[in-house]
């Protein structure tokens, strides 16, 4: 599911950037490498309640500037933190149970991008929004539960500034993606509820 993922995200970038090229008066496309939190909300809803930790992660990604004030954004991102889900005890009287399981979350997701062309020279505001999906992989799961690998639509949104310097510069942004709480294709572990991840980042970019 990811592979196939990347390849169509990889396909639409390489089309629309050849397109984007056309035109020499843009300043074209920008790769990026930021450094993220990961603060999603924890659900209190019963009978299963669900406590994420948060954690760091890694977003990459490819930005095509269409007209000064449009491009669109390719983004890859990852990180590793923890889901434990509460859920009521198996018989009458019995404690509830704390299913703790470890997860590698992915994110592929394209966005598109308001952006004002340089201010001063050097400062850019933008605002963004769009969708893609989210990859939860248990890689370590302490409590033994049936949890297996589940892929979630997710939407984002978010806003920024770049700061240029030549063909180098700095990204300082924040984005929010609004999903569908994964339940590891277990039933037992099912909340029926969306939840929501704020994801602060800083990092480089690379102008070409």
């Amino acid at each position: 599911m990811l592979r196939s993922a990347s390849f169509a995200l990889m396909f639409a970038a390489l089309t629309v950037g050849l397109w984007a090229q056309s035109d020499t008066s843009l300043q074209h496309s920008e790769l990026s490498a930021q450094v993220t939190g990961v603060f999603t909300r924890e659900s209190h809803s019963g009978p299963t309640n669900r406590l994420a930790k948060n954690s760091a992660g890694l977003l990459l990604g490819y930005r095509i500037h269409l007209t000064r004030w449009e491009a669109i954004e390719f983004e890859y991102g990852y990180t590793r933190n923890g889901q434990t889900y509460i859920t009521p005890g198996t018989a009458p009287g019995a404690p509830a149970v704390n299913n703790l399981i470890s997860t590698t979350m992915q994110e592929a997701v394209a966005n598109e991008v308001i952006t004002t062309p340089r201010l001063f020279g050097f400062f850019q505001p933008f605002f963004l929004g769009g969708g893609g999906v989210l990859i939860f992989s248990p890689h370590l799961n302490t409590s033994g539960i049936l949890a297996t690998t589940q892929t979630k639509g997710a939407f984002n949104y978010g806003a920024g500034v770049d700061f240029h310097l030549g063909h180098i510069g700095a990204r300082a942004e924040y984005q929010g993606l609004i999903f569908k709480i994964p339940d590891f294709n277990n039933p037992a572990l099912a909340i029926n509820h969306w939840t929501h991840i704020a994801q602060p980042s800083v990092g480089l970019i690379l102008t070409f």
